[in-house]
């Protein structure tokens, strides 16, 4: 598929990336993957213990994009870690193979463990499944720039197309997230936010087009707790506060869900209820049953 000077491929492709450990403790990947972003968009959506991600990962997520990534860490002592994770991509997401049309992507991440590294790295993992005998917390925090954007979620959402080509704006975006785990007690918390130096696309006489930056704040909230029968019981609140000039109604949503893990996330069963409020609109409630099996 194409978009005015865009081709993007036409069977999609979600990760191909190569990775070289080129010195000690430096790792160079090469290619399309996920950027350093928020926690939960990094964490594959087979190890999940709700049968989706949060509104907040799906209205600011910065997911994938083409490029390289720098990553490190450092070994303060047996029990402390820090992790550094720099990337620069196209800016334009996934699967965009010819025609950038802005600037650049740039974005930096870093993670402090102050306890040590989690079992079967387990901080990019959702519940406690190895029920941590020593208490694991890996807090983050990532800088996300993309200059010229031209869409209207940093690299994903809609085209800002103007008469004469693409609308661009600089957007930048902020996560600050975190995962603790203790003997199958597990909490994972996330803050994002976007903003764009002018986030009403216009022409070049100053019409509105109509595209508009989705610049915002969200919080996203989840705890649970695992049963030594290997059942799971998880509680989330998110909310998304949008900015004025985005037009947009804010939003929250409480979901409660049960997980009977039988072989780990590899084979699971899960079920969740959530209730949803969309200020202005009818609230809305929503169940869903999945089962889950992968190698």
């Amino acid at each position: 598929t194409s978009v005015t000077g865009v081709q993007t491929c036409a069977l999609p492709i979600f990760d191909a990336v190569v990775m070289w450990n080129f010195y000690e403790n430096f790792e160079l990947w090469v290619g399309q993957t996920k950027l350093p972003g928020n926690i939960e968009r990094v964490i594959s959506s087979a190890n999940l213990q709700l049968i989706d991600r949060s509104i907040l990962n799906s209205r600011f997520n910065i997911d994938r994009d083409l490029g390289f990534q720098l990553r490190h860490h450092i070994n303060v002592n047996e029990n402390f870690v820090i992790r550094e994770k720099l990337a620069l991509s196209q800016g334009e997401g996934r699967n965009v193979v010819t025609g950038n049309l802005g600037g650049h992507q740039y974005t930096g991440r870093l993670e402090v463990l102050p306890f040590g590294l989690f079992q079967s790295k387990g901080d990019y993992s959702q519940g406690d499944l190895k029920r941590e005998p020593k208490p694991k917390l890996m807090v983050g925090f990532t800088y996300d720039l993309n200059a010229d954007a031209v869409r209207t979620r940093s690299n994903s959402g809609t085209y800002m197309e103007t008469e004469n080509g693409f609308y661009q704006t600089d957007i930048k975006t902020i996560f600050l997230d975190g995962m603790f785990k203790y003997k199958g007690f597990a909490f994972m918390g996330e803050y994002a936010n976007r903003e764009a130096d002018d986030p009403v696309a216009k022409e070049a006489d100053g019409t509105p087009t109509g595209d508009i930056v989705r610049e915002g704040d969200a919080f996203n909230f989840q705890g649970s707790y695992l049963l030594k029968s290997n059942w799971e019981f998880t509680g989330r609140y998110s909310a998304i506060n949008y900015y004025g000039v985005t037009g947009r109604s804010d939003e929250d949503q409480y979901t409660v869900g049960i997980s009977k893990y039988v072989v780990g996330h590899k084979l699971k069963v899960q079920t969740d209820f959530t209730y949803g409020e969309v200020f202005d609109q009818q609230d809305f409630i929503a169940w869903r049953l999945g089962f889950d099996l992968h190698f």
